[in-house]
């Protein structure tokens, strides 16, 4: 059996996510696949390929079985303890980049939430300056921890486990915090794509009631660890979301703004911190 029967026998995955696989299995790119579509493939290897399409076909993301996701052209490791990085995300290292390329003098980054470390890692790799990488999550920093390896960043970066400020010395304070917490609402969970709320961790997910309960709480005490002038960027999931958070930093003294996602959509919400105390 060759590539060009696999495909052609699948109705159920996407050519992409089956090609993934593929190419996975036999350790070359998808063009070098799609250029030699008529090429037997070895028995040992199709055993593989069918195994990864079934476990494909019950909703098991692509990432986790390639255990592998591309996120601003960087390739991480990902598994089950951390979700899979999201395209849109990478509106929010785009925006940190463009405020530390204006502000040559922050030095102190803390990213929240990180997970797969996709966001500080970035950061840290693109600019390296020093950046904290938090999560609740010890299994999403055994992820991260291989990430700043595999990426030579670990030099640049700090991992701490902590439930948001918890773990965080007194008195520390950042130039600069990005968070990508939890923001799916209770009642949107049964909503979610099978390949979402089966098989990515649901504590990086549901942010409460409204969804941005956990994002409310962080925010509470987040001017308390900026420096005068910092910066606090977070993702959020849409429109309400955005001018709930945006209105919160506003009323604690932050001049806030929003960034759209490409497809329009409010996902990026920027305060700047003046202490006029």
């Amino acid at each position: 059996m060759d590539a060009r029967d696999i495909i052609l026998r699948e109705k159920n995955i996407s050519t992409t996510d089956v090609l993934g696989i593929i190419s996975f299995v036999c350790t070359t790119s998808k063009e070098q696949v799609l250029a030699n579509m008529g090429k037997e493939i070895e028995n040992a290897s199709l055993a593989k390929i069918e195994r990864f399409l079934c476990e494909r076909r019950s909703g098991k993301p692509l990432a986790y079985i390639t255990e592998k996701k591309e996120f601003y052209s960087q390739e991480f490791f990902v598994d089950k303890n951390v979700l899979v990085p999201r395209p849109e995300t990478e509106l929010l290292v785009e925006e940190a980049l463009s405020v530390l390329a204006k502000r040559k003098d922050i030095t102190d980054i803390l990213d929240m939430g990180t997970g797969s470390g996709a966001i500080g890692l970035t950061i840290a790799q693109r600019t390296l300056k020093r950046v904290v990488c938090v999560d609740v999550s010890e299994g999403a920093l055994e992820v991260a921890k291989k990430n700043a390896y595999a990426m030579k960043v670990n030099d640049h970066t700090d991992l701490l486990c902590s439930n948001l400020f918890s773990g965080i010395k007194e008195g520390k304070k950042f130039d600069m915090i990005l968070a990508n917490l939890p923001y799916v609402a209770n009642e949107e969970w049964d909503s979610l794509m099978v390949d979402v709320r089966d098989f990515e961790p649901k504590r990086a997910l549901c942010g409460g009631k409204c969804g941005i309960e956990i994002y409310r709480e962080f925010l509470r005490s987040a001017n308390l660890y900026l420096r005068n002038e910092g910066y606090i960027l977070c993702e959020v999931g849409g429109y309400r979301q955005a001018h709930f958070i945006k209105n919160d930093l506003e009323s604690t003294g932050f001049k806030a703004y929003i960034k759209n996602d490409y497809s329009g959509q409010e996902r990026i919400v920027v305060g700047l911190w003046i202490n006029l105390s």
